[in-house]
């Protein structure tokens, strides 16, 4: 029996974020993508089966198919931690795996196409893999009152570590060439290899705080993975019983893809429409990083002031504000640039805590791993179409800026849908069960 709501364990808990997001901000955020395309990647391009590709299409394709594969396979490895009761040694596992090979990029230099992505595969593999687990565990440390703020809490110790660890990781970058007498690629080198040993340092300070018993399913027949993919199919049959928890899973895949789209591509956006320069794009994502503390903060304090609806549609409203405010930013404009990160990063900090309690309160108990796993992966997996849609209207029309009023009506549909969600249901055992 988990004894819910102790102190050490809620920070243990939260540190984990913390740590991942140093590789997720540094890492696959700011410098890893600009190092591949314009130093892994020869000038020329990526032969391959007799086509050339680019840098960046080369990276769009490997991101795209990495994604897809973990939708497939990712709630079958949540059910199996399930079943096994082994949730907390698969968490682990995938934690240190991933960071040992996020801290490897240092290996892959110039012309080291393969080998640089398939070390992402890898450490992807494993910051996927133990995320499906630090969710699915929010529910055994917490109880009602207070998993939506442990779940802010959560989300804002990772934008803080994150912030951290990117600002060290581009001092790196700047001042290294000068001070250490090494070239560029080298220094980005260190700095997204630094990014993987901060992931494993402060991995392993979390999981000592964290004290976290389970046991064996009883549901689990000595097959952990026959069993799992039999109870995912039964998941997929079961799970139109439940409209309310359909409801939210649509909503979230709709605002979920808008609000990574708006992440994912600002960067673009903001050097190829707006035309600001690396300096200038640095200063905005850091910003970012600190002030979506606050807004995941925030968010916690309101879901229990104004109720959790209320507070998704808050969040959602101030990204869909910005989205289409961004269409009327004149180019080489830094200042109004910064306002626009301030607001998306409170409404960021917000959207992305509540929807993680939101969901697991729905949960039925014994279930947490295996739903999990589809939230974690339903997350990745959204994230691929905004891109490409962004992509499309801007090849289509010519004009980039087209995209963001497309790209913001994913948070008018999200809200339509959310509308039909009754947050205070939840699955219980015997419902599942019976089900």
């Amino acid at each position: 029996m988990n004894n819910k709501n102790d102190k050490k364990t809620i920070f243990g808990w939260s540190m984990y974020d913390w740590a991942k997001s140093a590789y997720e901000t540094t890492t696959l955020g700011a410098v890893l993508p600009v190092y591949f395309v314009s130093v892994v990647v020869p000038k020329e391009g990526f032969l391959f089966r007799g086509n050339l590709y680019t840098g960046a299409e080369v990276w769009g394709f490997a991101i795209g198919s990495a994604l897809f594969i973990f939708f497939l396979i990712m709630p079958t490895i949540g059910a199996i931690g399930d079943l096994s009761g082994n949730r907390m040694k698969f968490f682990k596992i995938f934690a240190y795996g991933g960071a040992i090979f996020a801290s490897s990029f240092y290996f892959a230099t110039s012309g080291d196409v393969i080998l640089t992505l398939a070390i992402y595969f890898l450490a992807q593999f494993g910051a996927t893999g133990s995320n499906v687990f630090y969710d699915s565990v929010l529910k055994d440390i917490t109880t009602e009152d207070t998993i939506d703020a442990v779940s802010a809490r959560g989300y804002a110790l990772g934008y803080l570590g994150g912030g951290l660890q990117l600002i060290l990781s581009l001092v790196i970058i700047l001042l290294g060439p000068g001070l250490l007498g090494i070239d560029e690629a080298l220094a980005s080198r260190i700095a997204i290899s630094f990014a993987g040993f901060w992931w494993l340092i402060f991995s392993i300070y979390s999981f000592s705080k964290m004290k976290i018993t389970e046991a064996k399913s009883e549901s689990s027949n000595g097959n952990s993975i026959v069993s799992a993919y039999s109870r995912n199919l039964s998941t997929l049959k079961k799970i139109r019983k439940f409209p309310f928890l359909l409801y939210f899973l649509i909503a979230y895949i709709f605002y979920w893809d808008g609000l990574q789209t708006v992440i994912n591509m600002s960067a673009a956006f903001f050097t190829e429409v707006l035309l600001l320069d690396q300096t200038q794009i640095i200063i905005v994502f850091v910003i970012v990083q600190f002030v979506a503390y606050f807004g995941a903060k925030l968010a916690g304090y309101m879901a229990k002031k104004i109720g959790q609806k209320n507070t998704l549609y808050y969040t959602m409203f101030i990204i869909f504000l910005v989205g289409n405010a961004a269409y009327f930013i004149p180019a080489q404009q830094f200042l109004p640039v910064i306002g626009l990160g301030v607001f998306t990063a409170m409404g960021m900090g917000g959207l992305q805590a509540v929807s993680r309690s939101v969901y697991a309160s729905m949960l039925p108990k014994g279930a947490e791993g295996e739903f999990m796993g589809f939230f974690s992966v339903i997350s990745r997996f959204s994230a691929i179409w905004g891109p490409l849609i962004y992509s499309y209207v801007s090849v289509t029309t010519g004009n980039a800026r087209l995209s963001l009023p497309v790209i913001t009506s994913f948070f008018v549909i999200g809200y339509l849908l959310l509308r039909k969600v009754d947050m205070d249901k939840k699955i219980s055992e015997e419902e599942w069960a019976s089900s």
